[in-house]
């Protein structure tokens, strides 16, 4: 039998990825250099640029915690209105 050694997973907070995701799009990182940075996976380096530019055009994902704390509380907002809905 062999003894499979796992890495740990990283955790980052929302401030964290929107920090790595304007690297990539406003100062040119590529996500290549974004992982060597922080330590994070290829899928979600990508994941969070692809969030951040569409939270850039008004596009907010209700699952998923917004990069921007601008947005955050609008968010919060939509979920309590959207439990309200369902009692």
């Amino acid at each position: 039998m062999t003894d499979k050694i796992c890495k740990e997973r990283a955790s980052f907070t929302p401030d964290q990825k929107l920090e790595y995701a304007k690297l990539m799009t406003e100062e040119g990182y590529t996500s290549k250099q974004i992982m060597e940075i922080s330590g994070a996976g290829q899928t979600a380096v990508k994941r969070w640029k692809k969030q951040h530019l569409s939270e850039q055009i008004g596009k907010v994902d209700n699952i998923k915690t917004a990069l921007d704390p601008q947005l955050r509380p609008i968010q919060e907002l939509e979920t309590i209105k959207r439990n309200q809905r369902g009692q």
